[in-house]
């Protein structure tokens, strides 16, 4: 089973295709799936790319309205962002989905602008990860409820219990920060044990609450290159019921919100991706739309980022 390209774009954008990556500063993709948990059964999460488009079809026809979660316009002036609509993803094929993702991320980052990812479920970011091999040390930003740092679960080492294992892995990734943990998950104390002698830095969702997002911004080093990772059941489930497995006392919208300006002020976003997201399980389209809108905010603050690079580089 392949899942078409899509014909709507993000928020309207222009279509993409490989040789046009350098003239953007962001280029958007989807990726429905990459290494299904269970194998050969499409991700829960497929069909989170249409729907995130399909959520931004409206807003997309006046592009100039302001958007007080961003204080400027919905899509910055001079933006230069393009979709390239979704890879031909197959769940039978997971070696294959991880190469497609990993070349596509690559290719973007060779041209010179910012990939941005559409899952998928939580297995996509490996890949994604791997596309920036031989770039600038970097930063991992993750929001999510859960660790993801199992070695391997029935015998698969590259699905999602595994994502932030296998980041740091990737002598590429010298720093990770984790942020939204809560509940239970697949994770045992072992992995949580390594996770920590690894050198993680951990903020949990009770912890954002007492403390807010300001030490979480804090740990990012100044002119880092930063990729934020952000897994929807991160969130709490009445901002986005949409996910696998809800888990009470996530983080709000504006959590979110916050978070991404200090990391834009603090770092240079080089990649963004947005997983775990089930359209399928969603209430009245309300984890679609607090999903779009994230990226949304996240899409303005790495536009604002380009278009201070293009100043102080004329």
């Amino acid at each position: 089973m392949t899942h078409p390209v899509t014909p709507a774009t993000f928020l309207g954008l222009p279509a993409a295709a490989p040789d046009t990556f350098s003239s953007a500063d962001v280029v958007i993709f989807g990726a429905p799936d990459a290494t299904p948990h269970v194998p050969g059964v499409a991700s829960h999460a497929a069909r989170a790319p249409l729907a995130l488009r399909e959520s931004t079809q409206q807003i997309a026809r006046d592009p100039s309205r302001w958007d007080f979660d961003q204080d400027g316009p919905l899509i910055p002036e001079g933006l230069r962002a393009m979709d390239l609509g979704d890879l031909p993803t197959n769940p039978a094929t997971p070696q294959e989905n991880r190469s497609l993702i990993t070349s596509t991320t690559a290719s973007i980052l060779k041209a010179g602008a910012v990939p941005l990812l559409l899952g998928g479920d939580d297995s996509v970011p490996i890949p994604f990860f791997g596309g920036f091999e031989g770039a600038a040390p970097l930063t991992i930003l993750q929001i999510d409820a859960h660790l993801d740092w199992r070695d391997e679960r029935d015998g698969l080492k590259h699905t999602f219990s595994s994502t932030m294992r296998r980041a740091s892995e990737m002598p590429w990734v010298e720093r990770i920060i984790q942020v939204g943990q809560r509940g239970t998950g697949g994770s045992r104390e072992r992995d949580l044990a390594d996770a920590q002698a690894w050198g993680v830095t951990l903020f949990s969702a009770a912890t954002v609450r007492r403390y807010g997002v300001e030490p979480v911004v804090d740990q990012i080093p100044p002119g880092s290159h930063c990729i934020v990772t952000l897994d929807c059941d991160g969130l709490d489930p009445s901002v986005i019921p949409a996910v696998l497995i809800p888990q009470p006392g996530g983080l709000g919208y504006l959590d979110i919100v916050e978070l991404l300006h200090g990391v834009t002020q603090r770092a240079r976003i080089v990649g963004f991706d947005l997983v775990e997201l089930v359209p399928d399980a969603d209430v009245r389209g309300l984890g679609v739309l607090a999903a779009s809108r994230i990226l949304c905010v996240a899409l303005g603050g790495m536009a604002r980022q380009r278009s201070a690079m293009r100043l102080a580089d004329p």
